[in-house]
């Protein structure tokens, strides 16, 4: 797609090795049999001598207008095998660090647009998201194994990352799954995720919940505080743990409760680069601690809705610039 729309004869995705601070082609697109033959004996590091080097010590995009005409570039053989002369090199950011690289070939000398960069950088972008979404998901599922301790676990877990996986860009389905899936393995009776709408947090799923609790809660937005278990993690941004809601003196969302009827009350937060984006809410009707195993499956299933968050929220964003960037460039192209 980012071949096409820019006019790019051939392109190539690289990633770092696990061994050093080189760089490998994991992707490729248009180049000869010969030519992806020939990289895959190579890696490229940061240096001056090309422009994945270049890209590397810079961590902005680089463009060589001309390969052959730059006396920097060590890479002449490379550039004779694939066919190109100008190249533009992209680098996939997370955090400010390059996580990998895009790569745009052209055959002729003839330089990239700006808006051409521009809609390239709009691809990296995406390709930094499926990447990171990958990696998040790898880590919650072995964390989330590690801490199965049943089949009924393991089994419930494996079906919330298939609807992740199932659903790409639903949120709905994600966190309708979590509630259901939470309230179960944890032996509760209703569980909700609350998200955060401005200075209060709405309830964006629930399991459990009669129409008059839910009615209530959709009138009572929750506002960070001492006074009631969902305030309370958005004001510390930590896990609140209340093994009975009548007996905690700071607790004072009664009227709730009573429609609720429960009485244990476990909290998670949310968390995105340190801010509480929601609440995860767990109760049961009889007072009584949760486990430090129930404690951590809620977390993991905390960690999953906020990748699931992230990932539309990413998605969107992106969809957006590339919208915006291909209109752009197509009316470009259609005014010369």
């Amino acid at each position: 797609m980012a071949a096409r729309l820019c006019e790019a004869d051939k392109a190539a995705i690289l990633r770092p090795t696990e061994r050093d601070a080189s760089y490998y082609v994991a992707a490729s697109y248009g180049h000869t049999p010969e030519f992806d033959g020939h990289v895959k004996t190579q890696t490229f590091a940061p240096g001056r001598g090309g422009v994945v080097g270049r890209v590397l010590l810079e961590r902005k995009s680089v463009q060589i207008p001309d390969v052959l005409a730059d006396p920097e570039y060590a890479f002449r053989d490379l550039a004779r095998i694939g066919g190109f002369r100008t190249i533009l090199g992209v680098p996939l950011l997370r955090e400010g660090m390059p996580i990998g690289l895009l790569l745009m070939h052209r055959a002729a000398v003839r330089p990239f647009t700006q808006k051409q960069i521009e809609l390239v950088e709009t691809f990296a972008d995406q390709a930094v998201i499926a990447i990171e979404n990958v990696r998040l998901f790898d880590e919650v599922q072995a964390r989330t194994r590690d801490l199965s301790e049943s089949l009924e676990q393991q089994m419930a877990t494996a079906e919330v990352l298939k609807v992740i996986s199932r659903s790409k860009f639903e949120l709905q389905p994600v966190l309708d799954t979590l509630v259901e899936s939470a309230t179960r393995l944890c032996d509760a009776e209703r569980t909700a995720i609350l998200l955060r709408d401005g200075n209060v947090y709405r309830i964006a799923a629930r399991y459990g919940f009669s129409l008059e609790l839910e009615e209530y809660q959709k009138q009572h937005p929750i506002a960070p505080g001492r006074d009631t278990l969902t305030g309370r993690v958005a004001q510390t941004g930590a896990v609140v743990h209340i093994p009975d809601a009548l007996a905690d003196p700071e607790y004072t969302y009664f009227e709730a409760q009573k429609l609720g009827g429960w009485r244990a009350m476990l909290g998670v937060p949310l968390l995105r680069e340190g801010s509480c984006v929601g609440v995860m809410a767990m109760t049961r009707d009889t007072p009584g601690p949760f486990t430090d195993k129930q404690i951590e499956l809620v977390t993991t299933f905390a960690d999953q809705a906020v990748i699931a968050i992230e990932n539309v929220r990413l998605f969107d964003e992106v969809q957006a610039r590339t919208r915006e960037l291909t209109e752009s460039l197509e009316s470009a192209d259609g005014d010369l």
